[in-house]
């Protein structure tokens, strides 16, 4: 079998769960590591995530066939510039793993464009609560759309390379232009995001006015402002790489909303009812639980005030080895059940668990 030199540089969660990922499908395969700070160095070696780690990041790019950037989008354009200044193998394949598309293929496509070198963009559409090698899975991108965007730097026969470099991830593999990456990431992660921290300011602001909102703030509040809680430093950088079809999208929105008040300010009940209808028709219709980009499956159990409640319901899971990723508490309601939320890896452990705790109890739980 053909053994290839891998560069997986950034060992965060991303990069490190690409390393496990293509060293477990590919044991021929040397996987170098690059990462500036020397911990997650020592855990990537330590772990035999990959096979060599350094903090010099020419003398391994020198030796890659394949090299993968894991940082921010302007970061990776920083990286491609010092790449494009080295003795690199003819043909290298580069990619990276950031989060919109456009900004960083037109770099590389001006910045290679006289060198033979190729490049297609990637967007493992995985993650975790969790950061850093320490929390990097193998099992990570299993069953995740995976984006890869093609470049005038490539042809078909190289996104099938790539592809078999990252077999193991056992991802869903989507070609898309960068152009339709951005404009649809927009609508579905970029500016989800951007709503639910406006929906959280706007709870804080009116708290102002009336203290105890927030300790109503449960129920779809909860579920709709959880992302809020994501890195500014990374959506930040998203808003400003993505610019345009977040704006598009703001205004679209905005729109929706004028509409909606002026149903309400005329009393149009019947439109009223037929907005939310049809939202909730839409909705069962889309595949967000059917489809690839559901990595995590929640139980949401409601639960008793008691201090061993948590060790009673984990009890029943005695002898199944479920997938747990994260456990807390969500106390949603004054003086009443609390509700104990369980994140499982996979759907099977997840209605495992729930079967479980219904034979053992009388809670209630809900999906």
């Amino acid at each position: 079998m053909l053994e290839k030199n891998i560069l997986i540089a950034g060992l965060g969660l991303i990069g490190g769960s690409l390393a496990r990922t293509i060293k477990s499908g590919h044991p021929n395969y040397h996987v170098a590591a690059y990462n500036r700070s020397q911990a997650p160095r020592d855990f990537a070696i330590q772990e035999r995530i990959v096979d060599e780690v350094s903090d010099d990041f020419a003398t391994l790019a020198v030796k890659a066939d394949v090299i993968i950037l894991n940082f921010p989008v302007q970061l990776s354009i920083q990286f491609l510039k010092i790449l494009a200044t080295l003795p690199l193998k003819e043909n290298v394949l580069i990619s990276d793993s950031g989060s919109t598309k456009l900004e960083i293929v037109t770099a590389a496509e001006e910045i290679f464009k006289d060198k033979a070198i190729r490049f297609i963009g990637g967007h493992p559409m995985a993650g975790s609560h969790k950061s850093g090698v320490i929390a990097s899975d193998e099992l990570l991108f299993e069953n995740a759309y995976y984006i890869l965007t093609t470049s005038t730097l490539s042809q078909p026969a190289d996104v099938e390379e790539l592809k078999e470099v990252l077999v193991n991830t056992r991802a869903k593999f989507i070609e898309l232009t960068a152009k339709e990456h951005d404009a649809m990431t927009a609508v579905t992660s970029h500016f989800p995001h951007v709503v639910a921290a406006s929906l959280v300011d706007n709870a804080h602001d009116f708290a102002a006015i009336m203290p105890f909102t927030e300790n109503l703030a449960a129920g779809g509040f909860r579920d709709m402002t959880r992302i809020a809680e994501s890195s500014p430093d990374m959506w930040t950088e998203i808003l400003m790489s993505n610019s345009d079809h977040i704006v598009y999208q703001i205004d679209q929105f905005s729109h929706k909303l004028a509409d909606v008040k002026q149903l309400i300010l005329q009393r149009q009940s019947a439109e009223i009812w037929n907005f939310f209808d049809n939202a909730r028709k839409l909705r069962a219709q889309m595949p967000i639980h059917k489809g690839a980009m559901e990595n995590f499956y929640d139980l949401f159990i409601s639960v008793p005030d008691k201090s061993d409640v948590i060790h009673e319901v984990l009890g029943y899971f005695a002898g199944h080895d479920l997938s747990i990723i994260n456990i807390k508490i969500n106390e949603t309601r004054v003086e009443i059940n609390g509700v104990l939320q369980i994140t499982f890896k996979t759907e099977k452990d997840q209605t495992t668990a729930k079967r479980l705790i219904l034979e053992n109890s009388s809670y209630d739980v809900y999906q």
